[in-house]
């Protein structure tokens, strides 16, 4: 990657490490037909770690507006990885129950389902947020909608990522002892059966719970030092 000591690619670099963090001990403990993970836990590992870096630098700066940048960048990344994914993943279901039904899936069609959901999710009909009419067209710009469901497993990597961080930052230490295991797993198990044991049940609501939960938390501080400067 390109590197020259920008805090996006701080974060890059970070986020990658974690890719490697989780390679690195799959290989290291797993025999060869285990060693390789599954794409849903794929970007826990990176996730976790910029959670980690986030925590690190929100307790280290004390200038406010360097603060709110950072803050910002952060509520952006569940903006892009969290609703924005799953967006995604509700056009892509769209998609294929479409084809199921037998409609010709024409660009003009994909048009207009993929402009319906992002107006939807943005509030674009509530006056939220005003959804542009080239928006519409983004969908073929999108390499992941032409591969088999991928896109939600970013979202549900985040939201995992998020609740191992939450454990771990709280000073749990059994709970960086399970991490360490989970990323030595490979594909020793099935995902949820991996993440369950590293303390995280995706199918409960506790990981989502606490991704919006820190995400409050991300806007609240957000609001405070805004407060601070009127």
């Amino acid at each position: 990657m390109n590197y020259t000591g920008q805090y996006n690619e701080v974060s890059t670099l970070t986020h990658e490490l974690g890719h490697t963090m989780h390679s690195y001990y799959s290989n290291k403990t797993q025999p060869f037909a285990t060693a390789d993970y599954a794409t849903f836990v794929a970007e826990v590992a990176s996730t976790f770690n910029e959670v980690l870096l986030n925590d690190m630098m929100q307790k280290k700066l004390k200038d406010d507006d360097m603060r709110l940048s950072l803050l910002m960048s952060m509520l952006d990344g569940f903006k892009g990885t969290l609703f924005r994914q799953t967006q995604f993943a509700e056009f892509e279901l769209a998609i294929h129950e479409a084809a199921e039904k037998g409609t010709p899936l024409t660009g003009k069609v994909l048009t207009q389902m993929y402009g319906d959901i992002t107006r939807k999710y943005y509030g674009h009909d509530k006056g939220v947020c005003t959804v542009e009419d080239n928006v519409a067209v983004e969908w073929a710009a999108i390499p992941h909608f032409y591969m088999n469901f991928y896109v939600y497993q970013y979202s549900t990597s985040f939201v995992a990522s998020q609740a191992l961080a939450a454990k771990v930052l709280d000073g749990d230490k059994e709970a960086k002892k399970r991490y360490i295991e989970f990323i030595s797993s490979g594909g020793s198990d099935y995902p949820i059966e991996l993440l369950k044991k590293a303390g995280v049940d995706m199918t409960s609501s506790e990981p989502f719970d606490k991704t919006i939960e820190a995400m409050n938390g991300i806007m609240d501080e957000i609001e405070t030092i805004l407060d601070k400067q009127k």
